[in-house]
Order: C-alpha cells, then structure tokens, then sequence
C-alpha cells in the first residue's frame, strides 16, 4: 500500500491492510516549545512527522498522528509554551496503545524528536511491557541517532559541536530550511550559547533554557543551510531504518 498515513485511511482499508500483514505502527512525538526567536514552535514536530513519514517510505508500517505537545517545561519563561506532566504524555502514549492493540496492532514503536519526553516515555514503557505484554515495543534511543549521526554530518562538513548545538542550533535550523523555509527567519539567527554541550546540557536540565541562554538557542544556527539539513535527515533515517529493520525481523512478519 503506498498511503500510510492512518488519519488519511479509512476504517476499512486500515483493515485491510491489517489483515494483509501490516501490523505496525510509528507513533511521532513532537513538541510546542520555544527554538530561538528564528524557529517555529512546532520545530520537533516538523522533524518527527518527517523522520517517521520517511521510515513508512521504506517498510511496510502505519504512521500515526504526531503528537504535538510533550513534556517541555525546560523552556518555561519563553511565550508560546505548551507542555505535559510526564505521567499524562506516558497515559496518552498507553491509551493509544490500547486502541491499536484492539484493531490488530502487534508492534508499536514510539519515536520522538523531542528530548525533554525521556521520563514519559520510561514510565510508558514500564506500563506498556507491564499491561499490555502481548504488544511488541521499540522505543528507540533518538539521543544516540542524533550523537552517532548528526555529528558525523557536521564534522565531515567543518561545522563545530557548539554551532550544531543541541537547541535551535545548526542541526535543526539546517532540517527546518529543508522541511519548511517558510516558517524559519535566518534574519533574525543569532549564537545562543556556544560553550561546553555536556556541561551545558546539565544545566538547562537542572534550572531550564532561559537560565543558560535568553535567547533559547543552544548552539549557532547562522552556518545552516538545507542542503545539509537533508543530509541530516537521510542520515538518521538510515539509522533509525536499519535498527527498525533488525528488530521487526526479532518480532516476526511486520
């Protein structure tokens, strides 16, 4: 089937497609939350639909709605804001899980491009593997896709840690002008901050963005440009495409 998208399917070809062997479904989590004064709130909800629709391209899987609000109280302070407790997003993402289960879905993989849903998506998992054992769960580790991947993009094209950042950086302004050029303003990027990335990390968890950096950039987004954004892309796609590959072939027949 080349249409993926379950909220362009109707209920009898989502059967259908069930009952030929398509069990799988990726379930996106995005976020609402300040990138910068040059990115669009919906900055990881851009990136998950995209990385998700781009997986359905290549494997036979249903591509849920993205979930458009995560946990993201880090960036508490910048207008625009909306955000979940973990404990809500973990009873959305269980919820939907539920549902899935009772129409056919036999394994359900939860991708999200938004870092701050981390302890949701544990306190999920726990639920999950715990209330519903007979549904396959992947919940892959998005922080080492974008570690292993990103990185490698950006050190073979000269561009430093500290400009590709880890917030509104180069990494996601590059895959912003990519997806959509008309919601990002260069004009008005600008260098958050620059410093040590693990150290900075480690503060934005512990006292959120506008402590580290007024600005909510973590990173310099002002060498970005597109076409290194869908290199970026294509890279953690590969990634994210050979690991689904490895464990839809652990489960069974997809």
């Amino acid at each position: 089937m080349n249409a993926k998208r379950l909220a362009e399917l109707s209920s009898p070809v989502v059967a259908q497609a069930v009952a030929a062997g398509v069990t799988t479904v990726i379930l996106p989590l995005g976020a609402t939350e300040q990138h910068g004064p040059h990115l669009p709130l919906g900055t990881d909800t851009h990136r998950a639909k995209a990385l998700t629709e781009r997986l359905a391209e290549r494997l036979p899987v249903l591509v849920a709605p993205v979930i458009p609000v995560g946990c993201s109280d880090e960036h508490g302070g910048f207008p625009g804001l909306l955000s979940l407790d973990a404990e809500t997003l973990a009873a959305v993402i269980v919820d939907c899980a539920r549902r899935m289960v009772e129409w056919g879905v036999r394994r359900l993989v939860v991708l999200s491009a938004h870092g701050g849903n981390g302890r949701a998506l544990a306190v999920a998992e726990e639920r999950l593997r715990r209330e519903l054992p007979d549904l396959s769960l992947w919940i892959p580790d998005s922080g080492a896709v974008f570690d292993e991947t990103v990185r490698a993009v950006a050190a073979r094209e000269g561009i430093p840690f500290e400009a590709v950042g880890l917030h509104a950086g180069e990494w996601e302004t590059s895959e912003l002008l990519r997806l959509c050029p008309e919601q990002v303003r260069m004009e008005r990027a600008a260098p958050g901050y620059t410093g040590d990335m693990d150290e900075g990390l480690v503060r934005l968890v512990a006292s959120g963005t506008l402590a580290l950096t007024p600005t909510g950039v973590v990173g310099d987004p002002r060498p970005a440009n597109a076409a290194r954004g869908e290199r970026y892309l294509a890279a953690q796609t590969a990634c994210y495409e050979t690991a689904l590959r490895q464990w839809l072939s652990q489960t069974g027949p997809a």
